[in-house]
């Protein structure tokens, strides 16, 4: 928890910021924090503004920052500071421009103060010549697209290489857009027109294409349908892997790679409760949230294993499979914006792709004949999707492919997902 007196949202922010661009915290979890804050709507809003709006945006914030200061000489607090402050005057026209300069100056007195003439010259210069900092003279197409919608170049290379420069560039665009509130109806509880009846006007409902996938234009997370679980906040590319699986009643089910529970519980909603639902998860920290998820939703056929799910060895024994498996993430880039500003890793890559060759060879052989089992991964990378199921199925000539879809996210808003769906005859 961030401990402040004050109900400084900017400080807040400040705060949460600096873990994130100097020790590589993750701003979802930190944000969750200030949920529970005991302070006001207002305020925790413009909290989560700032810290999102910053970090989707640091590569251009940090492209104006450096028409102003020398950034070898200036404090990377100063830094983060100058960002947060150029990002509300560039993007939050609604907040008054002297509250944004005066509240920055303070928290730059509170870390040096003799920064804090700096960053008030700074913020006049922004105000006075604002497009004229915001304009620049690019070198490519390429670099244009990348620095005016912070997308990271080598990411954007890796893109345009396995996709294609069309893709990438919507990509980087539609990494700036504001995920919206999607969540399942859970049918062990309530159908999804029942659900919709109830509660589309008090959060504003729309219906989508995907099965029991619906979208609120109000915060819905702490209501009382969440609570009782007749929902569960889930991604619509994230419900759709479920569907596309679907398993009939009555089936053994795998499911290698459980944490946080969605697709679990959603399995286990599809077959009513019936049959049998395994669930491996290799991380002990995530098992207890994920038998939380399991009883909100009433789930009562689902076996939860702690595990290393590359040891898994029940030859022959699942009728269905479902391997969503570790990958480089870079599908969620509107819900989890940090990974704009870390380093691409290409051994991290590498890493994960053999990690995920060694849960496919053990898929395979726990997959009875005609079994059917689905590889989804988050992310948009060929080496981990479509290249790592051709030499799937080059290994093993009695799978063949069903059907194979890659969603790049700005297609209907979703998070971007590769979805592959086989059977071993």
């Amino acid at each position: 928890m961030i401990l402040v007196e004050t109900n400084n949202s900017r400080k807040i922010a400040f705060e949460i910021l600096k873990k994130v661009f100097k020790n590589k915290s993750f701003s979802n979890i930190l944000l969750n924090d200030v949920s529970k804050m005991p302070i006001s709507d207002k305020f925790k809003n413009l909290i989560f503004a700032i810290v999102h709006g910053t970090i989707t945006n640091q590569i251009l914030l940090d492209h104006v920052s450096r028409k102003l200061i020398d950034v070898k000489k200036t404090n990377i607090d100063i830094q983060i500071l100058l960002w947060m402050s150029i990002y509300q005057l560039r993007f939050l026209k609604t907040i008054p421009q002297y509250a944004v300069v005066n509240e920055s100056v303070m928290i730059a007195k509170s870390v040096n103060h003799k920064f804090s003439g700096l960053l008030n010259a700074c913020l006049k210069k922004v105000i006075k010549n604002e497009e004229e900092l915001f304009d620049f003279s690019f070198k490519s197409e390429n670099q244009k697209i990348c620095i005016e919608n912070s997308f990271p170049k080598n990411l954007f290379n890796l893109i345009e290489k396995g996709y294609g420069k069309d893709i990438a560039e919507k990509v980087a665009i539609d990494s700036n857009q504001k995920p919206v509130i999607s969540f399942r109806v859970n049918t062990l509880k309530i159908s999804e027109n029942d659900f919709f009846e109830k509660y589309k006007d008090e959060y504003e409902l729309e219906k989508t294409e995907i099965k029991n996938c619906l979208i609120s234009k109000k915060a819905i997370v702490k209501s009382d349908a969440y609570t009782s679980g007749e929902i569960t906040i889930q991604d619509p590319a994230s419900i759709l892997v479920g569907n596309v699986l679907n398993p009939t009643k009555g089936s053994k089910v795998l499911d290698m790679c459980s944490a946080p529970g969605g697709k679990l519980t959603h399995l286990s909603m599809i077959m009513e409760n019936t049959g049998q639902v395994t669930g491996f998860e290799i991380s002990e920290n995530k098992i207890k949230l994920i038998e939380e998820n399991i009883k909100r939703l009433d789930c009562k056929n689902i076996s939860l294993k702690c595990g290393d799910a590359t040891l898994i060895n029940e030859k022959e024994n699942f009728d269905f499979i479902l391997l969503d498996a570790p990958c480089s993430g870079f599908g969620v880039l509107k819900r989890k914006p940090e990974i704009k500003i870390n380093n691409i890793e290409i051994n991290n890559i590498n890493n994960i792709v053999n990690i995920q060759e060694k849960l496919l060879d053990t898929a395979y052989y726990n997959l009875k004949q005609q079994g059917v089992m689905v590889y989804s991964t988050c992310t948009i990378n060929p080496a981990e999707n479509q290249n790592q199921i051709k030499k799937f199925i080059e290994k093993y000539k009695d799978i063949k492919i069903i059907s194979e879809n890659q969603l790049f996210g700005y297609e209907m808003n979703t998070d971007g997902f590769y979805i592959c769906k086989m059977i071993k005859e």
